[in-house]
């Protein structure tokens, strides 16, 4: 059975390929299939021609015949275990040439494959081998969020307004009281939110971030207090919910407005006995845990409306710290870029010498809708096009800023729609339009827009638009 094409492409995306046959025919067979299926797929017609290929971009999977002319399939392998040690090399072979490819398994090859060959079988065979190097990539990427300190201190920026921030991070980490972080998206409240816990008494235990926004609607209640075996159908087993599974760390609820009202009750039960009940269980469960909450909309104002409970939001907002968005403090721009610089830096292993003048006055002239979120990409991009030199002016992927426009811009002179617009503009400025109407409240706005309320948040943060946000 073939793999499913949206299954392959989504873990062939990002994955770097190479293709090592002399028989062009074959050769142009398999890399447009490769192609289909989502990966990032070079061609090499002998085994020189695929090492400089290597030597230039690392493929992460080589697959290469073994018998070619010049440098053969066994020959390169061994090269390519000295020299590129975590790419995987599957071998293609004729079918008289088994032992040959038996002596290269041995070698160090990844696997092989025997021609003549179904093109489902090489695509279910690399739709594993992708699956074992993403699951491989998500294991390095947890290792190093571990080995990251998240200080305090890492909060940087002269600024009165970051000042304050490292003040109420530090105090915040010396109780167990709730906290309710605010700000815009991107301002960095899961940094601040980390900080915290890694400065209290519970930094060796597990931080559990949890994006409400994320989670559908129908799963929330099992996914954050867990299930028993027969709770409902489908349960076949025991679940641990998040809530369960922070005991005696830290839980982050990132945009906690989006908490589904029906399940708040719940969470105030946990946050006021510290105990959880899972879906179907005969009784509670004791939880110890310190619960940091974080939001981009106000509380405030979705309580007033109805869409909070008011009894939760006074449970929550304990300690509060408030993130000003970065064009507020725009002191703080050229410290947090050079921060940026150097560990970006490291973690791509190139080096940068700097800013110009010229590209420092552009990042500080910049409004940042979104964020050190947006600086943070735009210092990325900027350090894989300057390796070896400064960071110029011309290597920063911003534009100038465009005046906010207004609602009768979107349409001509004779009261039609302006075609000249993005179908995506066209959106972004209709749902700001009816969420303003709506005094911003997101489910009458859902309901103006034919669509549910966790799908207008994600096109909320999707066009990064800006609503009222109280302190």
């Amino acid at each position: 059975m073939s793999p499913e094409p949206e299954q392959v492409s989504e873990l062939g995306r990002s994955v770097r390929m190479l293709v090592v046959e002399d028989d062009e025919r074959m050769l142009t067979i398999l890399t447009k299939h490769l192609d289909r299926m989502g990966f990032d797929v070079a061609a090499a017609t002998n085994g020189s021609e695929a090492l400089s290929l290597m030597s230039e971009d690392p493929a992460q999977i080589v697959l290469s015949d073994i018998r070619m002319p010049g440098m053969d399939g066994s020959t390169l392998l061994r090269v390519l275990r000295e020299r590129f040690p975590a790419t995987r090399v599957i071998l293609m072979t004729a079918f008289g040439s088994v032992d040959a490819a038996v002596e290269a398994m041995k070698a160090g090859a990844y696997s092989y494959i025997c021609k003549p060959f179904k093109v489902e079988e090489v695509a279910l065979l690399l739709r594993n081998v992708a699956r074992e190097i993403h699951l491989e990539e998500e294991v390095e990427s947890l290792k190093e969020t571990v080995r990251k300190p998240h200080r305090v201190e890492d909060l940087i920026g002269p600024s009165s307004a970051l000042t304050e921030v490292r003040e109420l991070t530090r105090e915040a980490a010396n109780v167990s009281a709730t906290v309710l972080i605010t700000g815009r998206s991107g301002t960095g409240k899961e940094r601040v939110a980390r900080a915290i816990h890694h400065a209290s008494r519970r930094a060796a235990q597990p931080f559990i971030a949890v994006n409400c926004a994320a989670i559908p609607e129908t799963l929330f209640e099992s996914e954050m207090f867990g299930h028993r075996k027969g709770a409902f159908t489908g349960a076949h087993g025991n679940q641990v919910g998040l809530i369960e599974e922070s005991h005696r760390g830290t839980l982050f609820l990132d945009e906690v407005g989006e908490f589904p009202l029906p399940q708040q009750a719940k969470l105030l039960r946990v946050l006021e006995d510290r105990e959880v009940r899972p879906v179907g269980a005969a009784r509670p469960v004791p939880v110890d845990l310190r619960v940091i909450c974080a939001t981009n909309c106000s509380l405030e104002a979705m309580v007033r409306q109805g869409e909070f409970r008011e009894d939760l939001f006074y449970r929550i907002n304990v300690l509060r710290i408030h993130i000003p968005e970065l064009s507020k403090h725009r002191e703080d721009i050229a410290p947090i870029a050079g921060s940026l610089l150097a560990e970006l830096s490291q973690e791509h292993g190139v080096r940068c010498h700097g800013y110009t003048p010229e590209a420092l006055e552009a990042l500080e002239a910049y409004p940042w809708p979104g964020n050190v979120r947006e600086l943070r990409n735009v210092v990325e991009r900027a350090i894989l096009k300057a390796v070896g030199r400064r960071i110029e002016r011309d290597d920063l992927s911003i534009s100038s800023p465009k005046k906010r426009e207004s609602h009768e811009e979107n349409v001509t002179p004779r009261g039609e729609l302006n075609t000249r617009r993005s179908l995506a503009e066209v959106e972004s400025r209709h749902i700001e339009l009816v969420l303003a109407e709506c005094e911003w409240n997101r489910s009458a706005a859902s309901k103006v827009l034919g669509i549910d309320r966790r799908t207008l948040f994600t096109k909320i943060q999707k066009y990064g638009i800006i609503g009222p946000l109280q302190k």
